[in-house]
């Protein structure tokens, strides 16, 4: 952006300063990569039930 326009450019700043980051944004990529590829997996119903979990775990001694 080029402008001399002091007013916006502080507007801008403190814009920018203000903003929330979202945790997803301060994964790293490949962090981001599975993260999307969980959420696609379970659209496609490729997922565990709780039982099924704690079924799997109880067997190695977890609760």
């Amino acid at each position: 952006m080029n402008t001399t326009d002091e007013g916006l450019i502080l507007d801008v700043k403190a814009f920018l300063s203000n903003r929330k980051t979202d945790w997803f944004d301060e994964l790293g990529q490949d962090q981001q990569k599975d993260v999307l590829e969980g959420l696609a997996q379970a659209d496609r119903g490729e997922t565990v039930s709780h039982s099924e979990v704690v079924k799997l775990f109880s067997k190695w001694g977890l609760k």
